[in-house]
């Protein structure tokens, strides 16, 4: 029996280190057409922080870019809480 395909990997390639921070990436990811903007991701982030929307609010609006549908908004949620804890999301 021959593997599927979709068990392989070729990594990352290209230049690396034009790539948002992980933690930004975990949540830009999440769609799978990549159609979440890092720099949206950082701006609702700092909105968190600065208590101008809730983390679940935010969650919902990153959704709605999400055309496959696949956005996990609960993941994100709380992934943006743990953001908001960070001093700086910039690398």
């Amino acid at each position: 029996m021959i593997p599927h395909t979709i068990n392989y990997s070729l990594g990352v390639w290209g230049k690396k280190e034009l790539l948002p921070d992980d933690n930004i990436l975990s949540i830009t990811t999440m769609c799978g057409h990549h159609m979440i903007s890092p720099n949206l991701v950082k701006k609702l982030v700092d909105d968190v922080k600065r208590n101008k929307i809730t983390a679940e609010k935010a969650a919902w609006k990153l959704a709605t870019f999400c055309p496959c549908g696949i956005f996990n908004q609960v993941r994100a949620e709380k992934l943006i809480e743990k953001l908001k804890e960070m001093p700086s999301l910039e690398k």
